[in-house]
């Protein structure tokens, strides 16, 4: 049972805890990443009117699906966090949010894996380390820091490998673009980003403990301040030669193998404190590699949604559209329509124009299944059921 003095302490702390998520918002970074975010889907969603002639996916998609993960990644590491007694001098969430506006502003969310942005500022501090700073003569900056550091690293990588797990073939981002050849081909943008605000202590003998955006209070002899930093984790990759899920399959499984080895090493510095740099080299260029691997892997293979090669294979659904409901999938190749043979899109665009009864469709699957789709509701062009493919020419989408 808590004694009275012991619950009014508890009380205190969980009012200076809300209270420390409430001012995170005076923090610009988080407007900054609200802004940045806002062009990257502005910027998708005019390329897509352009080339579909329809918005498929709204402003924002790229932290649909992700809210649990936010909410749980959040309150988990925080609780990490605050038992570990996780200290961070103002200096270090300076740099760590300047760190995240330049990977931000320079490579939208293609950089803004913890590997990078944690990563930088921890080989930061360490290169700070070698000139006698300080904040590592006072004790603001200590082994256990680093140490921190190192297994926020691991676990937010583990995040990420939850974020892969949201992404599909029919929420990638699809795009047309035409080759040096002059022939029309299809890529998908697997592009996701969530936000997960962390909690840390705030050294009170530091005088930013008076700033009004960080919840300041004594408990017995101790200063003692909290603060949530606004965190943000993202990706962006593109595919050519493959359906997104599964260049996403790869990406899951050598980032989980990656992040399991970043958290062991990061465990091993708190009693070996070497161990941490090691443990953050290995995340920053063990993500390098496995961006490049996945790159060069898809370099390697043939474009897959060429127009001149299989016209009826399936390269985006609109989400939401009668493709969508009936269940059509991307890499499905229409071909029967109502027990018709159709072999080319004209032959398909024919047959939906002639149709009098609802068209159901026979497809091949990408796993080379046949597959029958009923339809007894919808009726329409293939802008009108939300089929989309990588065409001849833009004037064939309407």
């Amino acid at each position: 049972m808590f004694g009275e003095k012991e619950l009014s302490s508890l009380n205190y702390i969980i009012v200076e805890l809300i209270t420390a998520f409430g001012k995170m918002f005076l923090n610009p970074l988080i407007y900054w990443i609200i802004f940045i975010s806002f062009l990257i889907s502005k910027r998708r969603t005019k390329d897509e009117q352009i080339q579909f002639n329809r918005e498929l996916f709204p402003i924002g998609a790229e932290y649909y699906q992700t809210g649990k993960i936010m909410i749980i990644s959040s309150i988990l590491i925080s609780a990490i966090t605050f038992f570990l007694n996780t200290t961070f001098v103002n200096e270090i969430i300076i740099f760590l949010s300047i760190i995240i506006f330049i990977l931000s502003f320079a490579f939208g969310f293609k950089l803004l894996s913890a590997a990078y942005s944690l990563g930088f500022t921890f080989l930061l501090f360490k290169v700070l380390e070698l000139y006698n700073n300080d904040l590592f003569a006072s004790g603001q900056i200590t082994t256990h820091t680093f140490s921190s550091i190192a297994l926020l690293i691991g676990l937010f990588l583990f995040v990420e490998v939850a974020l892969y797990k949201v992404i599909t073939n029919e929420n990638a981002f699809p795009e047309i673009l035409k080759s040096k050849r002059g022939s029309w081909f299809g890529m998908h943008h697997i592009q996701k980003a969530t936000f997960i605000p962390f909690l840390v202590f705030i050294p009170g003998k530091i005088t930013i403990a008076s700033l009004p955006i960080v919840p300041y209070f004594t408990l017995g002899s101790e200063n003692i301040s909290f603060m949530f930093i606004p965190f943000v984790l993202g990706f962006h990759h593109i595919v050519k030669g493959e359906l997104p899920e599964v260049s996403v399959k790869k990406l899951r499984h050598y980032n989980f193998i990656l992040a399991g080895l970043v958290l062991i090493g990061a465990l091993i510095s708190f009693y070996l404190p070497g161990v941490a740099l090691g443990s953050v080299i290995l995340a920053i260029v063990g993500k390098i590699y496995i961006n490049g691997l996945i790159e060069k892997e898809d370099a390697e293979k043939e474009m897959k949604f060429v127009a001149l090669n299989n016209q009826l294979c399936i390269f985006a659904i609109a989400p939401k559209s009668p493709a969508d409901i009936l269940g059509l999938k991307v890499g499905d190749t229409i071909t029967k329509v109502n027990n018709i043979e159709v072999h080319s899109f004209a032959d398909l665009k024919e047959e939906l124009a002639s149709l009098i009864v609802f068209p159901s469709f026979e497809v091949i699957t990408s796993n080379h299944e046949v597959r029958q789709i009923e339809n007894t509701s919808y009726k329409g062009n293939l802008t009108e059921l939300g089929i989309i493919f990588p065409l001849i020419n833009h004037d064939e989408t309407t």
